[in-house]
Formats: structure tokens, sequence, C-alpha cells
């Protein structure tokens, strides 16, 4: 049996086993995976970094910006196709597929997974709580990305070791970037990476096989969103040393109604900086750079002026 075979009868598995149920499972995974989304993640992070712990927001936050560049970069450099293009058998659960773009490997969602709720485990590893939940996430969410039929088993596989190394180096690069005048640095050179990962991105090739004169798969939304993901990750970091040097916030800080209402007027605000839609890459790289900085630097200096 050939490496990709073994895969696609595992997912034919997973399909007829649907099937089979009456699709009695299939919201539950829906739901499972939109934790490896961007809403859910997000709303968490800012949380964490705005109201309970800065410093574990501080790490939960970049393995996902880290996370983002890493898999942006493997997925355009190996182009492999959906499921249910390399096989036709494959038919995913349909209101999965808006979700599923991009190439197929490795798998965006369970990286998100990995870097958000594994690095949640591991900064809260002694509240048996939140290990245990955070580690059965991760594992639900590569699950799912398989039995709704939008991800083989590889892309599942390495994108979990991939995250579970991220995990270790974020930690060590923290580390690193929070002595002496290092974060400066740190931060120039994350930046300068991500930005050469965002025009190797735009201006390397792509396969352009067709089907029926239909080419399968059209790298131009890959290349737009990337100007999304370089914003963020160079606002979060340029926020991070801002933050660092002339704000220090305290996340603790504050009564439970007063972490409500700041949670929520961030969010307001931030959900507005998203909403903000256009078609010009420069546009989209401010408005995720705007976001980026808001989250870790203009609301913590908001916050520690008490304006609210």
């Amino acid at each position: 049996m050939n490496w990709l075979g073994w895969q696609i009868d595992y997912l034919l598995l997973l399909q007829n086993f649907r099937d089979a149920s009456g699709h009695v499972f299939d919201n539950f995974f829906l739901n499972v995976t939109t934790f490896g989304e961007v809403v859910i993640p997000m709303l968490f992070i800012c949380a964490i970094y705005w109201c309970v712990n800065k410093n574990a927001g501080v790490y939960i936050l970049w393995n996902y910006m880290i996370g983002f560049i890493v898999n942006l970069f493997l997925k355009c450099t190996a182009c492999i196709y959906r499921p249910w293009i390399l096989d036709s058998r494959i038919h995913p659960i349909e209101s999965a597929m808006p979700a599923a773009t991009g190439y197929s490997f490795p798998s965006g969602h369970t990286a998100g997974a990995v870097s958000v709720w594994g690095s949640s485990a591991v900064v809260f590893w002694k509240n048996k709580f939140v290990r245990y939940v955070g580690i059965l996430l991760v594992l639900l969410i590569a699950f799912s990305r398989n039995y709704i039929g939008v991800h083989t088993p590889q892309d599942v596989i390495v994108s979990l070791f991939v995250g579970i190394f991220l995990l270790w180096v974020t930690k060590k690069i923290i580390e690193w970037g929070e002595k002496g005048n290092r974060d400066i640095l740190l931060v120039s050179v994350v930046s300068l990476i991500s930005i050469l990962v965002l025009v190797y991105v735009n201006l390397k090739g792509y396969p352009s096989d067709c089907l029926c004169g239909k080419r399968l798969f059209d790298p131009s939304s890959v290349k737009f969103d990337a100007f999304g993901r370089v914003g963020s990750i160079i606002g979060v970091m340029s926020g991070w040393v801002l933050e660092k040097r002339f704000v220090n916030f305290e996340a603790g800080k504050g009564s439970i109604a007063g972490k409500v209402l700041r949670f929520g007027v961030g969010v307001g605000v931030l959900y507005l900086l998203y909403s903000f839609d256009t078609a010009l890459k420069s546009l989209m790289f401010v408005k995720y750079f705007v976001s980026g900085l808001f989250i870790t630097y203009i609301y913590p200096y908001i916050m520690s002026k008490r304006y609210f």
C-alpha cells in the first residue's frame, strides 16, 4: 500500500462511518474544529493577555503568531492539494468547505490548536484541569480535520509535531529576547523573516494543474491572506516591545466586573478593526498590523491609564 493510499482509505472509512451513523456526530466535530480557527483562539488569547496573566498571554500569542508564519511557509512550499482533489471519492462535510481554504499540508487548524490550546496546557501545567482540557482539545481538533474530510492524516500528524516543536522554540525565543535590550533585535529578526516569507509566497511559482479546463487551485487568495498574517505578526511583536518598555501593565489587577468590562470593550474595538474590508494588499497589511498593535500595546496602554 502506498503512502497516500492508506490515508485515503482511512478518510473513506471515516466517511462511511459518517454515512452509516446518520451523521449524528457531524455537528459535534464541526463545532470542535472551530476551536482551531481564528475567532475563538483570539478571544481566548485576549482574555488571558488583558485580564488574567500577561506573561502567559505573551507565550500563547507568540506561539500563535509564529505558528502562523511557519504554517504559511510550509503550505506554500509543499503545495499539496486537499483530499477531495487528490481523490474524487472523498466528500467532505459540505458546511466545512468554506473554511478549508488554501493548500492542505500541513493543517492550519491543527497548528492553531497546538499553538493556543497546547501552549495553554504548557503555561498552566500545574493546573490539571487546564492541562488535560488543552491536550484533549488539540487531539480532538486534529482528529476533527480528518473526520470532516478536509485533511489527510499526514496533514495533521506533521502539524502536531511541528507545533509541539514550536512550543519549545517559542519559550526559548521569549526567554532570550527578554534579557537586556535583545527585544528590539528579536522583533527585528522575526519581522524580517516574516517579510521574506511574504515575498517568497507572492513571487514563487505554483502548480498550474487543471481539470476540465479549470485550474485546481488558485494561489491568489493565499498570496492576499499572507499580507494579513505578516501584518498581524509584525503588529503583535512591535506592540510587545512597546508595552514591555513603556507600559508594563498588570493583567491580574481589578475586580471580575472590571475585567469583564475591559474584555468586552477591547473585543468590541477589535471586532471593528477586523470588520474593515479591503481588496488592497497594502491595506490588508495595515489592517492586521494595527489590530496586532492594538492587542499588545494600544489597549494595554489605555488600561494602564484607567480610562474606563
